[in-house]
């Protein structure tokens, strides 16, 4: 049953690339047929990190007196078509109301494999080119999004896609024989460690008519994990204290996925709830009396010791009760979500909004948003695999190996004769990831197609080692933590940039990481070197003023063990940080200080 499965799927898989190729490459006039095929992929996708492999195919239906060469690329794309519309002018001084499109095509990777030479085929001579290659580990997810969230493709929408195409390289007839296939690619598994998130108990003001105040709510929450894997379960703490004239009737969380995508300066947007939870009512819900509520205006205007005492005994009973559990959501992320993406075409965002809903008209309903981060479930692969750095071509006409490096899907029996190379395998170093090029063009432009992929990867000229053109890379990168390692390791980077680099450039580059979540790695990644590897306290403090509030505390679960200074001046960094923000990081404090 199991041979019989794997075969169904082999043959499954070559059936989609002869229907796929052939009308491309492999017409009647055509000198001969070009195929690709791809073993199967684990979970129904390629994983950023992970080995592509597979076979090439060629078979000749004539003689040829020439060489031919056979090469592979992988190219992915950011893709945006943005509709809006214009006031034309309709003759006769009078205008008219016109729909129109604009598309945006950007470079997220190429990858080329030069997988072997062919000399003077003859007819009906078949060869068979074997490769493996690693995708870069930082590879965003395939995704599609529509306005209105249909899979209409007539409408505006954005998409991120990768092919795989195959080339067949020489004069005459043989000039630019190509086919191409749409793959579907993950990106690499969300790191196993938890990014919490424990908001400080605040106090939100309930009105009535927008003016009419008729008292306050004390809110708190923790979301466990603030990195949750597609299909994987939120987990939310929730406690409130109610002291106000008006009844909670209920507490929701969800959770709003909003996708932006530009082309030029138009833009579109999508944006839908995916998920969705109601917290069970608790008796701190229930609403004051008016007597309540006079004597407590009257207590918080004299801010008495024993108002204040009181007022911290409800935050201590709102910490409590965020971490025993005692009223938790349990959130599903649907497997069908977007992987939340800051692209320069594409950007897709998650937030995480818990709302508090009281009684009455045109009262207010208080509300806590946080930013989540949804990715590839940490569960699905094991570590990423070890680069691969090797590049072997041999000629197909070499015998094929007993025990080759590279085991592709096998050939169908009409390929059992077929003259098999040596496989070619990659390394993700031969990709070229990222970039600012763009191209642009308005629908019924002449310009309206991409020009066609060249094919040969041009080397990229050599930037000048400086700040500017560091906060630069990180803007256009795929991956800022990426782009940043890699200047890390290059000497005339290092004493040009991280080891001059001032507290309030440090900040910068820390800001120019448009996914907050990648802020405190980033910052804990050039701390060691910055300032001739001297990190101090005041590089804390001015990275401390310009990351998000919620990023305060994991920013300083980073770098406090990086300090060289923390003993002299912790009390400084403290003098930073709020009531609620000197309990969250007492323990880094302790530990750093060790």
């Amino acid at each position: 049953a199991d041979e019989l499965s794997a075969a169904f799927t082999f043959v499954t898989f070559f059936k989609k690339a002869l229907e796929t190729f052939t009308p491309m490459g492999n017409s009647k006039s055509s000198p001969g047929t070009l195929s690709i095929v791809l073993d199967p992929p684990p979970s129904g996708a390629y994983i950023a990190g992970h080995s592509i492999s597979g076979s090439v195919f060629a078979k000749s239906k004539t003689n040829v007196s020439s060489q031919l060469s056979i090469s592979a690329y992988i190219s992915g794309k950011e893709r945006s078509r943005v509709r809006y519309q214009k006031k034309e002018s309709a003759g006769d001084g009078k205008s008219r109301t016109v729909t129109r499109y604009r598309n945006s095509d950007r470079d997220i990777v190429r990858m080329r494999l030069d997988l072997g030479d062919v000399n003077t085929p003859s007819a009906g001579a078949s060869y068979r080119f074997p490769f493996q290659l690693q995708l870069p580990p930082d590879l965003p997810s395939s995704m599609f999004c529509s306005e209105h969230h249909n899979e209409s493709r007539s409408r505006g929408y954005c998409q991120i896609n990768y092919k795989i195409k195959a080339e067949l390289h020489g004069s005459g007839m043989f000039a630019n024989h190509k086919v191409e296939q749409v793959i579907n690619i993950r990106s690499a598994p969300l790191p196993i460690q938890p990014v919490p998130n424990l908001i400080p108990p605040i106090t939100e003001q309930v009105k009535f008519f927008c003016c009419f105040n008729v008292g306050k709510i004390i809110m708190g929450a923790r979301v466990a994990n603030t990195r949750i894997g597609q299909g994987e379960t939120a987990i939310i703490d929730f406690a409130c204290k109610n002291q106000s004239l008006r009844q909670i009737e209920k507490a929701e969380v969800t959770v709003k996925e909003e996708v932006r995508w530009c082309a030029g300066s138009k833009r579109n947007s999508s944006s839908k709830v995916i998920a969705h939870q109601t917290f069970r009512p608790t008796g701190r819900w229930q609403k004051i009396g008016k007597e309540e509520m006079k004597e407590q205006k009257v207590k918080s205007k004299s801010r008495t010791a024993t108002y204040r005492g009181h007022q911290h005994e409800i935050l201590q009973m709102i910490h409590a009760a965020i971490h025993d559990g005692e009223n938790r959501a349990l959130l599903g992320i649907p497997r069908s979500g977007l992987q939340s993406y800051q692209g320069l075409l594409i950007k897709v965002n998650h937030r995480l909004k818990i709302k508090v809903f009281t009684g009455g008209r045109c009262t207010d309903n208080p509300t806590i948003k946080l930013p989540i981060y949804l990715g590839t479930p940490s569960s699905l692969l094991p570590p990423i695999e070890a680069p691969l750095d090797v590049t072997v071509v041999v000629m197909p006409s070499a015998p094929p190996l007993p025990t080759p490096a590279v085991v592709p899907s096998a050939p169908p029996p009409e390929w059992a004769s077929a003259v098999t190379a040596t496989p070619v395998v990659a390394g993700q170093s031969t990709a070229v990831v990222g970039g600012n090029s763009i191209w642009e063009a308005e629908e019924g432009d002449s310009n309206n197609n991409p020009q066609e992929e060249g094919n040969v990867i041009m080397a990229i000229a050599e930037i000048v080692p400086s700040l500017p053109n560091l906060l630069k890379e990180i803007e256009y990168a795929v991956s800022p933590l990426s782009t940043v390692r890699n200047r890390l390791n290059e000497d005339e980077w290092m004493r040009k940039v991280f080891y001059v680099m001032t507290p309030a450039e440090y900040a910068s580059v820390i800001k120019a990481v448009s996914i907050e979540f990648d802020q405190p790695d980033l910052a804990a990644l050039i701390a060691p070197v910055v300032n001739a590897c001297n990190f101090t306290s005041i590089y804390i403090i001015a990275a401390l003023r310009i990351v998000a509030d919620w990023l305060r505390a994991p920013l300083l679960s980073k770098v406090l063990p990086l300090c060289q200074d923390l003993d002299e001046n912790a009390d400084k960094i403290k003098a930073e940080l709020s009531d609620w923000e000197l309990v969250c990081t007492r323990r880094d404090f302790e530990a750093a200080s060790m």
